[in-house]
């Protein structure tokens, strides 16, 4: 018989734990265990966004793990948990089983995902309420990428439901040679008909998955959200990725 897998599931931007509900029903119905995290500023975590940062987010994970013992940990993230997920992992790699990326931003090794340097959001960082940004702030071609398969329910739902998301975890340089180092596999969820635009490339996939190394791919036949709009099929590839060998 099948052991139960566990999951540790990192939400994206202006998103919190919330997002995966129907996914952790899902798995549930499969027999496997999942959790899912609010980071700090995020769903349930009140902290003060002002005051977040990338390793904040990589932390409040890692004792998320340790404080429920969890062990052989699938870790995945959404979106902007990308940037969190491998430092997790290279914090606690005995916990860790497999890291999986869902329609999700892979760093190069030291850079942030925002350049610095280029961005308006980024130069606006210190006269923004909290260092924060809203969805709302991001414009139409985004918001438009982010929900092209959602009903117009739907949307108005996950609209709504959206915080603020704090910029400084964008402008970190992300540590990516620390995760590589602890050989844990690696896999991506590739949402095939995510339109959400990318700086510099036309799609999330190749030009996120291909910065790992050797990751296993799955197919979703389903844009960026895919948590709402598609989560049967979210957590049949979630399920599958963690029997991979």
């Amino acid at each position: 018989m099948k052991m139960a897998e566990t999951f540790v599931l990192v939400h994206g931007a202006w998103h919190g734990g919330w997002c995966w509900a129907a996914v952790i029903n899902q798995l549930e119905r499969l027999g496997d265990r999942a959790y899912a995290v609010d980071l700090p500023g995020h769903g349930m975590n009140r902290a003060d966004r002002a005051k977040v940062t990338l390793d904040s987010y990589v932390n409040s994970v890692a004792e998320f793990i340790e404080r429920h013992d969890l062990k052989n940990v699938v870790l995945a993230g959404h979106s902007l948990g990308g940037v969190t997920i491998p430092g997790v992992a290279a914090k606690i790699p005995a916990r860790i089983k497999r890291v999986v990326w869902v329609t999700a931003m892979v760093a190069l090794d030291g850079q942030p995902i925002m350049d610095p340097a280029t961005s308006p959001l980024a130069a606006a960082i210190d006269s923004l309420p909290e260092r924060s940004v809203t969805i709302e702030m991001i414009g139409k071609e985004f918001l438009d990428g982010l929900t092209n398969d959602m009903t117009p329910a739907l949307k108005e739902y996950v609209m709504s439901a959206l915080g603020p998301q704090p910029l400084a975890p964008l402008l970190a340089p992300v540590p990516m040679a620390p995760y590589f180092a602890t050989g844990i596999p690696s896999s991506y969820i590739v949402c095939e008909d995510d339109q959400t635009p990318v700086a510099g490339a036309p799609n999330w996939h190749p030009h996120f998955s291909s910065r790992l190394r050797n990751p296993t791919l799955k197919f979703v036949k389903s844009g960026h959200e895919v948590m709402f709009t598609h989560p049967v099929e979210c957590a049949r590839a979630l399920h599958e990725l963690a029997s991979d060998d």
